[in-house]
């Protein structure tokens, strides 16, 4: 019982809004930052629950970026990035997707609303304010189109009730995963 919460509260900070979804069945795929100190452990955790991934550096996925005239990633918090998905098919297709910085099939890959991914795709960044777009979703990994997307309500408050069925039944000593 104490690993499962170790791995969601301590070493996988975006554990609910990228591999907790996967995991579930309700997205399939995701992309996680990972701190060199627990690379290791968390490719344990993704073989032992069956979860396809590829782990690729920030400084490789620039180089490969650079080569195909693309922008640079930027503003990772960790050096190492995990593409996971439920088939190895979906987490190559997602590589090469952020390889050629094409947010429309990386969004579309992330089982985003195609609204959010299509204003993201339209108007870049640059204009949104980002924080007050996600301020009222606590389970969402993507850039919602307006703060009343009613989608991305609805997979907010999909999420939001799995991981609480989620924790009860972990509180009730079975491991559901």
């Amino acid at each position: 019982m104490k690993e499962i919460f170790e791995i969601i509260d301590d070493w996988v900070g975006t554990f609910w809004v990228e591999v907790f979804p996967v995991l579930r069945g309700l997205r399939s795929t995701g992309i996680v930052e990972i701190p060199d100190e627990n690379v290791s452990r968390f490719k344990s955790y993704l073989e032992e629950n069956d979860v396809a991934y590829q782990l690729i550096t920030v400084s490789e996925l620039n180089e490969e970026r650079i080569k195909r005239g693309k922008d640079l990633f930027l503003d990772q918090q960790h050096e190492n990035i995990f593409y996971i998905g439920d088939e190895a098919r979906k987490v190559r297709m997602l590589v090469e997707g952020d390889r050629d910085n094409d947010f429309f099939c990386v969004g579309m890959m992330l089982g985003y609303p195609d609204c959010c991914v299509a204003t993201l795709f339209k108007t870049g960044t640059e204009s949104l304010d980002i924080k007050a777009l996600k301020s009222n979703f606590s389970m969402i990994a993507h850039i919602p189109c307006s703060s009343t997307c009613p989608r991305t309500i609805e997979y907010d408050s999909k999420l939001k009730a799995d991981k609480e069925r989620y924790l009860e039944k972990i509180a009730n000593g079975r491991n559901c995963l």
